[in-house]
């Protein structure tokens, strides 16, 4: 045994073992011994599971209310557009296309790119280009309507 010291406290496994026959205790053995489950840790578990399933739940609740008010807020983009159009009175002999923001000026919601107003027979309608390639068109509508 050159080389080899044990720090202060330290004992063999030999010495441990012969100490757990002289107590008479059941000691865990290490890593892989066993560990009595108590009513405090079972119920710190359920509360730390209850926990991850509650913030998992309220993650997606959230997502969906962000994509809710999205939408909202497009359409009413769209509607304003629509309704800024029909108010120059288009005539139903002509067929013409443009920007939504020569239409109503200002800025586009976040998170569309590109917004379109078709105008044919003096029917409006509205398409706006959104992220990750969707689309949004809000029904062609008329000024009798």
């Amino acid at each position: 045994m050159w080389g080899v010291s044990k720090r202060p406290g330290q004992s063999s496994q030999k010495a441990r073992s012969s100490q757990k026959v002289q107590s008479g205790q059941k000691v865990p053995s290490g890593p892989g011994g066993v560990r009595e489950v108590t009513p405090e840790l079972r119920a710190r578990t359920a509360r730390t599971f209850g926990l991850v399933i509650l913030g998992f739940v309220a993650g997606i609740a959230l997502m969906v209310a962000v994509l809710s008010a999205q939408g909202r807020a497009l359409r009413e983009y769209a509607v304003r557009v629509q309704a800024a159009v029909l108010a120059t009175g288009p005539s139903v002999n002509v067929s013409y296309g443009q920007k939504c923001v020569d239409a109503l000026p200002g800025a586009l919601p976040s998170g569309v790119l590109d917004c379109d107003v078709q105008v044919a027979g003096g029917r409006v309608s509205v398409l706006m280009q959104l992220e990750r390639e969707r689309q949004f068109r809000l029904p062609a509508r008329g000024a009798a309507e």
